[in-house]
């Protein structure tokens, strides 16, 4: 507090060294150099702190300006000159302590502030490490644009072998238009040739019935004209008869098969009822029944209609029971039953018998083949299973085989279930 403690005489410094000279005169020099050094000192941090930017500096050199210049203002009123003036003195060096005070009270505030800002050593460390980071993503970048230009050759190469193999796919795919262009045009040849082939055995199947008939009717006139006391000629006229019956069968044969090629038209199909087309097949086949002793049993409650053409139909119930008959086990009565079922967008046929039965792991690949046969003991044509698939295929249905050796076989006839009104196929 040397602010307020410093004594002045009663008639001021000034009054009472007027006209003094020796050491009183150097006093005096030395108290305007103090005021002048302290004035200096506070225009220098002033004018420091105006030119800061950061909050912290500014605010430390402002307050030392301000102790500075109230340290100038204290030593400028040693030289002040006044009667009356001490105690406006007193109150003036009370103002100035109270300032230089409060500056300090503040200047002790912001010491954290000003302790916060880095100092030059660290501020050089911090810059060191931040070189370092510099030259450490200068080294990143420089390795990035390498990996940069190492991907864009990848790219480069790829897509020069992106280019080459779309060439090569185009050539293909030419190659394969080609192809499919020669396979649609051999495919067209081969459908008209088969069309043409189908009308042949459908006409000549036809045509040979009339001679095969006369055949028959020749040897019935000859049979008549001979004597029939000689055995020897009995016999060949029974291989006569059963020679012309083989070939008016594969004739039919023939002939059935080549109408199930021919595809169907709208007006062949219709609402066809399993028990009408059952009783037209048991009068057809009314003889082999009898002989057979076969006793036939029939169930179409769950779906008593179908839409699809009654020829064909016709021609699987007469094929399916034929065949059961054919292959029935001599060594019991023959059960032959029909029924029919609902399974998903099918109307489904089941002809079961309890025949001899068949091997399907050795004959099912072969089982509709045309003009293959499994069995030697009975008679046949090896047509009837063939002309099944054909018909199911051709109507986008499909046909299911189970059988046991020694216990019987079941047949599963899929039929789309065409609504009997729209009748669209699917």
């Amino acid at each position: 507090m040397v602010l307020l403690t410093q004594e002045t005489s009663p008639t001021g410094f000034i009054g009472a060294q007027a006209g003094a000279s020796g050491p009183d005169g150097l006093v005096l020099v030395g108290e305007v150099l103090v005021v002048t050094a302290y004035v200096l000192v506070a225009c220098v941090l002033f004018y420091l702190a105006f030119k800061r930017d950061d909050r912290e500096r500014k605010l430390v050199l402002l307050l030392f300006g301000v102790i500075g210049l109230m340290g100038g203002g204290v030593h400028s009123l040693n030289i002040w000159d006044g009667d009356g003036t001490g105690d406006l003195l007193l109150v003036v060096r009370l103002i100035f302590g109270v300032m230089a005070l409060g500056a300090a009270i503040l200047l002790f505030k912001a010491i954290p502030g000003l302790m916060a800002i880095p100092s030059l050593r660290q501020l050089t460390r911090d810059n060191s490490k931040l070189q370092e980071q510099v030259q450490e993503r200068l080294r990143a970048e420089e390795a990035l644009r390498e990996s940069q230009q190492e991907l864009e050759q990848r790219v480069r190469e790829r897509s020069a072998q992106a280019i080459t193999a779309n060439r090569e796919l185009e050539r293909e795919i030419e190659s394969r238009k080609l192809a499919e262009k020669r396979l649609i045009a051999a495919n067209y040849e081969l459908i008209k040739k088969n069309a043409d082939l189908d009308d042949f055995v459908y006409y000549a199947s036809r045509d040979l019935k009339g001679p095969v008939l006369n055949v028959a009717g020749l040897v019935q006139a000859i049979r008549e004209e001979l004597p029939t006391d000689r055995p020897e000629l009995s016999q060949l006229f029974e291989r006569l008869d059963d020679s012309v019956a083989r070939i008016h069968r594969k004739l039919n044969n023939l002939a059935e098969v080549s109408r199930i090629q021919k595809p169907l038209t709208r007006e062949q199909l219709e609402m066809v009822h399993f028990a009408d087309v059952l009783e037209q097949v048991k009068e057809k086949l009314q003889e082999p029944l009898q002989e057979s002793g076969a006793s036939l049993a029939a169930n179409f409650s769950v779906t008593p209609t179908v839409y699809f053409s009654r020829d064909n139909l016709f021609s699987l119930l007469e094929n399916l029971i034929s065949n059961s008959i054919k292959y029935r086990e001599p060594q019991r009565p023959l059960h032959i039953f029909l029924s029919t079922e609902l399974q998903d967008r099918y109307v489904v046929l089941k002809v079961q018998d309890n025949g001899i039965g068949m091997d399907l792991n050795q004959y099912g690949q072969q089982l509709f083949s045309l003009f293959r046969r499994f069995h030697d003991h009975v008679e046949g044509s090896g047509v009837g299973l063939y002309i099944i698939k054909r018909i199911m295929d051709n109507n986008q249905g499909k046909v299911e085989v189970q059988s046991v050796p020694g216990e019987g076989t079941t047949f599963l006839l899929y039929f789309v279930n065409h609504d009997q009104h729209t009748g669209a196929r699917v």
